[in-house]
């Protein structure tokens, strides 16, 4: 079944938040005295620690299972994988939205993370731990089941409600000059570049990128620099270890990102 692919623009990200509306947190944004003296600068932390499921994930998850209910009630379910932040999302995601949820995540992943994403009343399936390993794994229960695969960062619906981090990050302090923000497979930054971009263009937007990500040398070079099949880094900052950012990200931040 062809699924409808709604525009990426500001409204949609607008529509996102009403969607979300309930189902996720408006986050807390937090200072601290002692980070604004070591850095001469005032500093504003947004906590999506404190975001359902404990990360951002929930929003575009929710967003995108939320619409896949609209646009087609009577789905079979849905299907993703992940080592899992977004794991826990999309399952939390289904439940709320009723549906059958599946969850591909590599088989050594912490038994802590598995759980949580067992309590939203997913199925687990476990494969070997390589993204090419997930992403075959993923298209097969696809193909076997008839679910509908809600892709972590390759997905409009999902980046339009990664993007509502900006809406309410704006609103919570308008007078922003720089937005930092922390890029895997890149949905956090291109949905956040794009409403920042459309409602305060003045406002900075800078990808934070582990050491080997190479990112900066992809959009200078405006082509993907990275190794197919795509390959994990080995970097402290877990969340981040996917090298690889996706297609649709990759788009958003080429023309999301002030010059």
């Amino acid at each position: 079944m062809k699924r409808k692919v709604l525009p990426l623009n500001l409204e949609s990200v607008q529509s996102a938040q009403r969607r979300i509306r309930g189902w996720t947190h408006v986050t807390p944004v937090f200072t601290c005295y002692t980070v604004n003296k070591l850095a001469r600068r005032e500093i504003f932390f947004k906590a999506e620690n404190l975001q359902k499921t404990g990360a951002f994930k929930a929003r575009g998850a929710c967003n995108a299972v939320f619409l896949e209910k609209e646009q087609h009630p009577h789905n079979a379910g849905v299907v993703t994988h992940s080592s899992g932040n977004h794991a826990q999302a999309v399952a939390y995601a289904a439940q709320c939205a009723g549906l059958d949820c599946s969850v591909v995540i590599p088989h050594d992943a912490p038994k802590v993370k598995c759980e949580a994403i067992r309590d939203y009343g997913a199925e687990l399936i476990f494969c070997e731990p390589s993204p090419s390993s997930r992403i075959e794994t993923c298209e097969k229960v696809a193909r076997e089941t008839g679910k509908t695969i809600i892709r972590s960062s390759d997905n409009y619906n999902v980046i339009a409600g990664q993007g509502t981090i900006a809406l309410e990050f704006l609103e919570q302090v308008p007078d922003l000059d720089v937005l930092l923000v922390p890029v895997s497979g890149g949905g956090m930054l291109a949905g956040v570049s794009l409403t920042t971009k459309a409602l305060q263009p003045g406002c900075r937007v800078f990808a934070v990128e582990p050491v080997g990500k190479n990112l900066q040398t992809s959009l200078e070079a405006r082509k993907r620099l990275w190794s197919d099949p795509p390959v994990y880094l080995h970097t402290i900052a877990d969340s981040l270890r996917l090298q690889a950012s996706q297609r649709q990200t990759i788009r958003r931040k080429r023309v999301g990102f002030p010059d």
